[in-house]
């Protein structure tokens, strides 16, 4: 009895070789460093890679095109919770987004964010990391996790003097030629299909509401802060999509 080619799709596509382009490294002029920590005295930070949502909303229309894939938000409120805020307590709340990215006959997954709801652009920062998050369930941006984070020069507006460079295997040339990070081993791409063929991992709260997208609504980046030393931000909630 013949069997059913799994590494392609219904519509013809290759699903293995589009899951293995979604892992590949963004251009280097895509990425982008935050400042995540800060000495007492603001000279020196502690800096992450990141690329901006469009440049996922970007790959993944060059891949599927915009007809091919959605994302799906829901959005929680946490209310009277108490934070420290430049030494001052205040009573604030949490928003609290799920984003569901689908990808059209190839599945579904889900990532989580989070911001303070007095924060400027709070919503849109906790959309943009619910959003990456569920991309790097397909492999998309997942890389960034195997760069650490390291401590640079900063200016007078804590901003990097200089930005590091890449690692060689951080590039997309070196990575279609098979350079990954030291230790990492196999391709996940083949785990990105399966367990995006097998189900939705969706969240609870039927009143919670929904808004639906068709990959150009509008996601912004999570607005990093300098949390070591400074004392703008006591209380942290931190959520893992790995």
């Amino acid at each position: 009895m013949p069997t059913e080619d799994t590494t392609t799709s219904p519509s013809g596509l290759d699903v293995t070789k589009l899951l293995s382009e979604l892992e590949v490294p963004f251009s280097p002029d895509q990425v982008r460093w935050r400042v995540t920590n800060t000495t007492s005295d603001k000279k020196r930070g502690q800096i992450v890679p990141y690329a901006d949502s469009r440049a996922y909303t970007d790959r993944l229309n060059a891949l599927f095109t915009p007809q091919r894939w959605t994302r799906e938000y829901k959005v929680e409120t946490m209310t009277n919770i108490t934070r420290v805020k430049k030494g001052e307590s205040l009573l604030s709340g949490k928003v609290l987004v799920t984003c569901t990215v689908t990808i059209h006959r190839i599945g579904s997954h889900s990532g989580t964010g989070e911001e303070w709801a007095d924060d400027d652009n709070g919503m849109t920062s906790a959309d943009a990391q619910a959003f990456k998050r569920a991309c790097s369930c397909f492999g998309l941006g997942r890389y960034f996790y195997d760069i650490p984070a390291v401590w640079v020069d900063l200016d007078q507006n804590r901003q990097p003097v200089r930005t590091p460079v890449l690692s060689a295997w951080a590039l997309p040339e070196n990575w279609r030629k098979g350079m990954r990070p030291s230790g990492r081993n196999g391709n996940s791409s083949a785990a990105a299909a399966s367990n995006g063929a097998n189900g939705r991992s969706q969240t609870n709260g039927s009143n919670s509401p929904r808004v639906s997208g068709n990959g150009h609504s509008h996601a912004g980046d999570s607005k990093g802060s300098a949390s070591g030393g400074n004392g703008d931000d006591l209380t942290r909630f931190h959520t893992s999509n790995s």
